[in-house]
């Protein structure tokens, strides 16, 4: 079976939602797939609006969706992560100088298979900031969002993409997350936060990380043996416990 990585993992995880016959899934999910290069975002969610002041605007967003934030990546788009949240707030996430988020970034553009190492700690901080910001950035791209629209009986809220709110399951993959340090402190900033109040991302849930890497080749084998697949996901993929929303984004 050939298939393409980001449509196996969507595979995936459409199984791990929903289930099988014989095999039950683990309810909606959001999952984020952190790269060298991109951002994948998935959500095998309906999304509804959850209010009925709520009005839903535009079409219906599929059930299983992903995007890709082609500027968002660890090593060949990590400048993107740097032109959206800026230099200054990376250097404060990792506890560096922004002199040393510039040299970072400038090392990792010539070397972009360069792995943090116990003999440059501050790498490791580095690449924790980076992905912590991806997650933040891309989550929010793929989240719907609220709006306040005033008429002539007051104020209603306008919904644009997938309410995701209620979602109760977070999985993270991908090679910065898997060797990371605190992982689920990445995986938090897929959580609805005040400081973004019309985004609506979770509000609290399991995170759960793909520390073997097995996804992809769960969706290919999902092609002929589904419910070995799914029984080989529950089994495999980590619990890191259960965050709710923080006060506000780290």
């Amino acid at each position: 079976i050939l298939m393409p990585t980001p449509s196996a993992v969507l595979s995936a995880m459409k199984l791990l939602a929903i289930g099988t016959e014989r095999e039950t899934g683990i309810g909606e999910l959001v999952a984020v797939d952190v790269g060298g290069a991109t951002t994948d975002v998935y959500s095998i969610a309906e999304g509804h609006p959850t209010d009925v002041s709520v009005v839903l605007k535009g079409l219906e967003e599929p059930y299983a969706k992903r995007t890709v934030e082609g500027d968002i990546g660890m090593r060949y788009s990590a400048s993107g992560i740097d032109d959206v949240v800026g230099t200054a707030r990376l250097a404060e996430k990792a506890g560096v100088s922004e002199d040393e988020v510039r040299h970072y970034l400038a090392s990792i553009a010539d070397n972009k298979a360069y792995v943090p190492t116990a003999d440059d700690p501050n790498s490791a901080l580095l690449d924790q900031a980076l992905a912590s910001s991806a997650v933040d950035i891309a989550t929010t791209r793929h989240a719907g969002t609220l709006e306040e629209a005033y008429t002539t009986s007051g104020i209603v809220y306008v919904q644009t993409g997938k309410d995701l709110r209620g979602i109760r399951h977070i999985l993270l993959t991908g090679g910065s997350i898997i060797h990371a340090s605190d992982p689920k402190s990445i995986a938090e900033q897929a959580l609805y936060s005040e400081k973004k109040p019309l985004s609506l991302r979770p509000l609290e849930a399991e995170i759960w990380l793909d520390e073997k890497y097995i996804l992809a080749a769960m969706g290919v084998l999902a092609e002929r043996e589904s419910d070995i697949a799914l029984r080989l996901m529950k089994k495999e993929l980590k619990s890191l416990g259960t965050s709710a929303t923080p006060c506000v984004s780290t």
